[in-house]
């Protein structure tokens, strides 16, 4: 990710960075581009330098690795982590080899596990400890969580005369990618009684023409639609319709050989479509020595490179959120599915894709007898917002 200099941060930026308490539980919510995962880094910094130890953890290992770099360039004293490695250790510092109760595989029980805290079941309880713990992302984390949390920090045996264990959450609730096991705005707040909530609203990642696009997927939660920093010109997102596959990805490639110094993604809607254009962009971009790399599991973290110029990255929709690049392709929109059920949901997923791309946007599909379902819930060409090439 691009961190930018803290004398390049906004007013609203610095006020948080200054006013938020290092003692207090703080909230801070805000739409995408707004700058919420520097905030967290920052703060980390902050907490560090005044001597305190820091954990900082998020969902997904992808985007453990993209924030990993930023937290070199801060010379943070600590490591970025999933929050499935976070909880899990923490769990066996107070148990040992008792197995934290899950639901299912990966999805802890945190009532149970509250249960055995409050029963005294747990055999070491004063070191489930933490001073402070950094959550990005944190709609993505079930509600139960951070009632876990809270128990664990009035807990008088783990507190055992050191002060209150400390939680700062960034969070939009715009941006699900799952239908389930997120948390609210509101779901936060109950959990997190003491929390005190700071709003961030200026977006400064995506081009006016993209945020304007991204805006049209509201659906109303409560984080809002960020406001547009005046400055931020730029192309108006487009569609296009290609007869091949290859034609369609031929495109991406010659973006690319045009923008070389700049940062290309390609999100697509599951494993099986991106197998699909990883082995169709291939040749097309070994012709021009472009880098084609994907990430389909977390076992693929430790091999992206965010960094390299003359690279095409392709990841899942579930997997894009909190990523950004220059330029986002969305190919193969024939095999998105919405109908009334799903519509919110549909359109939360794109709000989260289109805002990951900071200047330029591309929506496509090929092979296609008749016009993509899709194509219904996009802007009409009157619109304005999005420019149609079909």
């Amino acid at each position: 990710m691009r961190l930018p200099r803290r004398s390049e941060l906004s007013e609203q930026q610095e006020d948080f960075l200054m006013e938020a308490p290092f003692d207090r539980p703080v909230l801070c919510v805000g739409p995408p581009g707004t700058g919420k995962t520097v905030l967290a880094l920052y703060r980390g910094a902050m907490l560090n330098q005044k001597g305190d130890n820091v954990d900082f953890i998020m969902h997904s290992k992808l985007l453990n690795r993209y924030v990993a770099r930023s937290v070199e360039e801060l010379d943070m004293d600590f490591d970025s982590r999933t929050w499935h490695s976070w909880i899990y250790s923490l769990w066996r510092k107070g148990n040992g080899r008792s197995k934290l109760p899950e639901l299912e595989k990966y999805l802890p029980d945190f009532i149970k596990a509250i249960s055995f805290v409050k029963e005294g079941k747990v055999s070491k309880l004063k070191n489930m400890y933490w001073e402070h713990l950094i959550i990005d992302e944190g709609q993505d984390f079930p509600k139960e969580f951070y009632l876990f949390l809270t128990v664990l920090r009035h807990e008088e045996s783990i507190l055992a005369g050191r002060q209150t264990p400390v939680i700062t959450i960034f969070a939009d609730e715009n941006q699900r990618m799952e239908e389930s096991r997120n948390s609210t705005i509101r779901d936060i707040q109950n959990n997190v009684p003491d929390i005190i909530k700071y709003e961030v609203t200026v977006n400064y990642r995506n081009s006016g023409p993209i945020a304007n696009l991204a805006s049209y997927f509201y659906v109303g939660m409560s984080t809002g639609i960020p406001d547009t920093h005046k400055n931020l010109k730029g192309l108006m997102p487009q569609l296009r319709r290609f007869d091949t596959l290859e034609d369609e990805l031929q495109s991406v490639v010659n973006w690319l050989n045009n923008n070389d110094d700049l940062s290309v993604g390609i999100i697509v809607p599951d494993r099986t479509v991106q197998t699909r254009i990883v082995n169709t962009i291939n040749p097309l971009a070994a012709k021009r020595k472009f880098k084609v790399q994907k990430y389909s599991s977390g076992t693929d973290a430790d091999t992206i490179d965010f960094y390299t110029n003359r690279t095409i990255t392709v990841v899942c929709d579930k997997s894009c959120k909190g990523l950004e690049f220059d330029s986002v392709f969305i190919p193969q929109l024939q095999c998105y599915k919405t109908d009334g059920a799903n519509e919110d949901f549909f359109k939360m997923k794109m709000y989260v894709m289109v805002s990951r791309a900071r200047s330029y946007l591309q929506f496509s599909y090929s092979v296609c007898t008749e016009n993509p379902q899709v194509l219904k819930m996009l802007p009409t060409p009157e619109e304005e917002v999005l420019k149609w090439r079909i």
